[in-house]
C-alpha cells in the first residue's frame, strides 16, 4: 500500500480515523484545566440543597464562605448536575462537599458528545447552502479538525461548546427564515455566556425588517435570561458572582479617548454593524452575506477584550463555514492561516496563563509520570522577553483581522457553486500540525522537568499580595540551598495590569545580610502575573545553609509599582516570607535553580 492509498486526498481513510482518534483519545485523558473540575463540583449543589439557594451554597461550600465560587449563569451547572445525577442515584456521590477528579472525564464525555452534535449540525447548515453531501462532509471535517476548537474541547477541556452549539443552531433557523425559533435559541445560548448577543442582534436585523416582528423577537430572546433573573435576581451570591463578575468589565477596557470622554470600540462597532445589517436588503446572495455577518459579529469582540483561551471556540464555526464558502483555490490558504493563528494563540496563551493553561493541564499521574513543574512552556516562546506575550497577541489579532478582510469581497460574489476541491490532504495536515503546536512544546517541557526537577526548589502557590513594592518597602524570602551554585531566581510578579517605569532590584544575601549578588531591571519589562526570570552567574553558596532573596524598588511610588505574589499560609518548609522586616506566616512565590547537585 502506498501513501496515496493510506492517506487519499479525496476522503479520510481508516488509518486516519485510527491515528486521529488515538491522538484525540490521548488528549481527552491527558489534559484538562481546573475550571471544569470547579464547575462540576459547583453543580452538585443542584443535587443537594435548595436549587433557589444554589449560588449561596456554592459560596458556602466550594468558596468556604469567603468568595462567590460560581461566576456563570445557571444553565451549565444545571446541565452538569443532571449529567452527574446517575452517580448520586448509584450512591457514588454522597454530598456536595467532595468532588472526585475522575468525574471530570464523565463531564468531558458530555462536552465531547455536544461537540459531535455541533459537527452534525454544522453539516446540516452546509446543506442549507448547497445540497452537496460530499462538499458538506468535507466542510464539516474542516470545522471538526479546527485547531482552536480541538484545543478548547480536548486539551483545555471546557464547556463553551454548549453556547457554540446553540448559536449555530440559532443561525441555522435564521437561514431557514424562522426568526422566532432563532431568537429563542440565541436566548438559551446567553444563559451560558453572553457572546451570542453580539451575533444575534446583527443577524436579526439582517433577516427581519418589520419593527413589530423585531420587537417580538427581542422579547422571545429575553425570555430565558429574564427567567434566570426571576429565579436568582434576589440572590446576593448570584449578583456578586455572576452579574458583577470581573470578566464582564473587560468590554469597557478598550476605548478611544477623546478629551475626558471615551468611545468603547466594542459598542461603537456593534452599532455600526447592526445598522449596516438592517440597511442591507439582499435576496439572491443572502446566505453568504449572513455567513459573513456571523463571522464578523462573533470575531470582532475578541479584538478588543482580554479573552480567555476557551472562549475562542465560539468563533470557529463561523471561521470554518466562511472558509468552505470560498472559491476552491482559496481554501487551502486559509487552512494554512489557521495553523499560523494556532501558533500565535498557543504562544500567547502559555505566556499569559503560565502554570495554568500549559503543561500544568497535563494529568501525569494517570500515566504514572510524576515531576515538579519547575519549568513551564512559556520559556520556549519567550523570544521577545517582557514583550513576548503581546507580540504574539498582536500576530493573532492580525490573523483574525486577515479573515475579516480577505473573506469580505469573496463572500459577496454571487456564486452558488460549492467547491468540489476536496482538500483532505490539507485537512489532515492542519489537524496533526494544529495539535502538535501545543503537544510538542508540552512534551519538551515535560522532558526538561523530568530531567531537571531535582535542581529546583519552589513555592508555586500564589494567593495573596502584601501591597505595592514602593520606596522603603522590602520583600524577602528565606530558603536553604539545595546545591553549591545558584544559577537562576524566578519570581512571580504582578504589575497591577498597568505600565510601571521604575527599576526593581533583586539581591541574594547570606543569612546575616551579606550581599552575594544584585541586579536591577526596569519594571516596564515585567509582565503582569507571570514568572520573571533572573539568570545568575552561578553564585557560590553552601548546601544546606540559609539565604535570602530580597526584592526592592527604591524609586517606586504608589500607582507606579509592582508586587510579588505569595501564598496565604505557610507552604514552604525551609524558609518564610519577610515583609518590611517582619516574618510572615506565608511564603512568596518563587523558583530557584541550583547547579552541580
Amino acid at each position: 500500500m502506498n501513501q496515496k492509498t493510506l492517506f487519499p486526498s479525496f476522503q479520510l481513510s481508516k488509518i486516519d480515523y485510527l491515528l486521529g482518534g488515538m491522538l484525540l483519545l490521548f488528549c481527552f485523558f491527558a489534559f484538562y484545566q481546573g475550571d471544569i473540575f470547579a464547575t462540576g463540583w459547583n453543580s452538585l449543589n443542584y443535587l443537594y440543597g435548595n436549587p433557589l439557594e444554589f449560588y449561596e451554597n456554592c459560596e458556602k461550600i466550594q468558596g468556604q464562605g469567603m468568595l462567590p465560587f460560581a461566576s456563570y449563569p445557571p444553565s451549565i451547572f444545571v446541565v452538569f448536575g443532571l449529567w452527574l445525577y446517575p452517580f448520586k442515584f448509584l450512591g457514588l456521590i454522597k454530598s456536595p462537599y467532595y468532588f472526585t477528579p475522575y468525574l471530570v472525564y464523565w463531564l468531558k464525555l458530555l462536552t465531547f458528545l455536544v461537540y459531535i452534535a455541533t459537527g452534525l449540525l454544522f453539516y446540516r447548515v452546509t446543506q442549507i447552502y448547497q445540497k452537496n453531501q460530499e462538499w458538506g462532509k468535507c466542510a464539516t471535517w474542516i470545522w471538526l479538525t479546527s485547531p482552536l476548537a480541538i484545543f478548547s474541547e480536548f486539551i483545555f477541556s471546557q464547556y463553551d461548546i454548549f453556547y457554540t452549539f446553540f448559536t449555530l443552531l440559532g443561525f441555522s433557523f435564521f437561514l431557514k427564515k424562522r426568526p422566532y425559533w432563532a431568537s429563542f435559541l440565541f436566548g438559551l445560548a446567553i444563559t451560558f455566556k453572553y457572546f451570542p448577543f453580539f451575533v444575534f442582534v446583527p443577524l436579526l436585523l439582517f433577516f427581519e425588517k418589520k419593527i413589530l416582528k423585531l420587537l417580538l423577537c427581542g422579547v422571545i430572546f429575553l425570555v430565558p435570561i429574564l427567567f434566570v433573573q426571576l429565579l436568582y435576581g434576589h440572590s446576593p451570591a448570584y449578583i456578586s458572582g455572576v452579574l458583577e463578575f470581573s470578566a464582564i468589565g473587560r468590554v469597557f477596557l478598550s476605548a478611544l479617548e477623546i478629551s475626558f470622554q471615551k468611545i468603547y470600540y466594542i459598542f461603537a462597532i456593534f452599532s455600526i454593524l447592526a445598522g449596516m445589517a438592517y440597511y442591507l436588503d439582499i435576496t439572491e446572495n443572502y446566505k453568504k452575506v449572513a455567513a459573513y455577518i456571523f463571522l464578523f459579529s462573533s470575531s470582532y469582540p475578541f479584538l478588543f477584550i482580554a479573552w480567555h483561551p476557551q472562549w475562542l471556540i465560539f468563533i470557529t464555526t463561523a471561521l470554518a463555514l466562511t472558509t468552505c464558502l470560498l472559491q476552491k483555490n482559496k481554501i487551502s490558504k486559509f487552512l494554512l492561516f489557521d495553523l499560523s493563528g494556532m501558533l500565535f494563540f498557543v504562544a500567547y496563551t502559555v505566556l499569559t496563563y503560565s502554570d495554568n493553561v500549559d503543561l500544568q493541564m497535563f494529568q501525569g499521574k494517570l500515566f504514572h509520570i510524576s515531576f515538579v513543574h519547575a519549568q513551564n512552556m512559556s520559556v520556549l516562546f519567550n523570544v521577545f522577553k517582557g514583550f513576548s506575550a503581546y507580540v504574539y497577541l498582536s500576530l493573532f489579532w492580525g490573523y483574525l483581522v486577515l479573515n475579516l478582510i480577505l473573506k469580505y469581497k469573496i463572500l459577496f460574489i454571487n456564486s452558488n457553486d460549492a467547491s468540489s476541491y476536496y482538500l483532505y490532504s490539507k485537512i489532515r495536515q492542519r489537524y496533526y500540525l494544529g495539535i502538535f503546536i501545543f503537544i510538542i512544546p508540552a512534551a519538551i517541557t515535560c522532558i526538561l522537568n523530568l530531567k531537571n526537577s531535582d535542581k529546583y526548589i519552589l513555592n508555586p502557590i500564589r494567593e495573596k499580595i502584601f501591597g505595592e513594592l514602593t520606596t522603603k518597602r522590602v520583600f524577602e524570602q528565606s530558603f536553604k540551598a539545595k546545591g553549591p551554585k545558584l544559577s537562576e531566581v524566578d519570581l512571580f510578579l504582578s504589575t497591577f495590569a498597568r505600565d510601571n517605569n521604575k527599576k526593581i532590584q533583586l539581591e541574594v544575601l547570606t543569612k546575616d545580610h551579606k550581599q552575594l549578588f544584585a541586579t536591577t531591571r526596569s519594571a516596564r519589562l515585567i509582565k503582569d502575573n507571570a514568572w520573571e526570570i533572573f539568570k545568575l552567574p552561578n553564585i557560590k553558596i553552601q548546601t544546606g545553609k540559609s539565604y535570602l532573596i530580597r526584592l526592592t524598588s527604591p524609586e517606586s511610588l504608589t500607582g507606579n509599582a509592582i508586587t510579588w505574589w505569595a501564598s496565604a499560609k505557610k507552604v514552604f518548609k525551609n524558609g518564610f516570607a519577610i515583609v518590611d522586616g517582619k516574618q510572615q506566616n506565608s511564603d512568596f512565590t518563587f523558583r530557584l535553580k541550583f547547579e552541580k547537585i
